[in-house]
């Protein structure tokens, strides 16, 4: 990992680069939007380094610096380019007052980027976003809401604008599509589905969602993939759950019909008295 002084020392290097490039050739020059795009990019990237070191206040710096770079009053880029760049940022906030457990603060942010990217045609990962949203809703106790973000991310995936079929260089791993080769985007989605089925109380649309995770992850990652064994277990374990909750029921059931036997059982008797 890059140590803070190379990071700060690259990022010095492309600063300066880019405000003699403005000055020199305007910030509507091709090159000159190339290396906003890139000075931008590296902040986030920079920043999820920083955070991984768990130094908040340096990754919170770069990030306010990259958020600064797309508002400023010299325009760089079309209005698509700065908004997904925004979102990016917006998003990678989110997952550093998420991390921090500030979880309203991370809601905020990441209902901003999700704005941003519903306004813009170039957007990656709106799948993602949802997906965040459904895990800080979660954390929050709003399983509702929770379940609403999962179910629109399922929408866009299988209508194919969840993703845009790669990484987006900048996001925090975490919002990548799929994250990379150890986990799969669409079975993430039918995972998180079941947890917040579980959470309404809504056993048995969350053991299906249980077995589709289980079903996507294996065909996607494979069985005996950690991810996959993992999501077989949840739905083992949710499984079992329902089971006992049906077998509750049924007695109870069966309780219940005892109770009104028994007491027209009495009542009789006291009419024949």
């Amino acid at each position: 990992m890059a140590t803070i002084d190379g990071l700060t020392e690259t990022l010095s290097f492309m600063e300066t680069s880019l405000a003699q490039r403005v000055k020199a050739f305007g910030p509507e020059e091709q090159e000159t939007v190339k290396q906003w795009k890139k000075l931008n990019t590296e902040y986030n990237i920079a920043a999820m380094k920083y955070l991984q070191m768990e130094e908040f206040d340096l990754a919170l710096e770069l990030l306010n610096r990259a958020k600064q770079l797309i508002s400023a009053d010299v325009k760089f880029g079309e209005a698509d380019d700065r908004r997904k760049l925004m979102a990016i940022t917006y998003n990678n906030m989110s997952c550093l007052f998420k991390r921090k457990g500030l979880l309203k603060t991370s809601l905020g942010y990441a209902e901003k980027a999700l704005k941003l990217e519903t306004q813009s045609s170039k957007v990656d990962n709106p799948a993602c976003t949802h997906l965040n949203l459904c895990a800080i809703l979660s954390c929050l106790g709003r399983h509702q809401h929770a379940l609403e973000h999962c179910q629109c991310a399922l929408d866009l995936i299988r209508s194919g604008n969840g993703a845009g079929g790669g990484e987006t260089p900048g996001l925090h791993p975490e919002l990548q599509q799929g994250g990379g080769a150890d986990s799969s985007i669409l079975a993430v989605c039918y995972h998180n589905l079941a947890v917040e089925h579980e959470h309404l109380g809504q056993w048995e649309q969350s053991l299906q969602a249980y077995f589709k995770s289980v079903e996507v992850s294996g065909e996607e990652l494979g069985p005996d993939h950690p991810v996959s064994m993992a999501f077989a277990e949840r739905a083992d374990e949710a499984q079992s759950k329902l089971e006992e909750k049906i077998k509750a029921k049924a007695e109870a059931a069966r309780a219940r019909g005892k109770g009104v036997a028994a007491a027209a059982t009495t009542g009789s008797a006291f009419q024949r008295e």
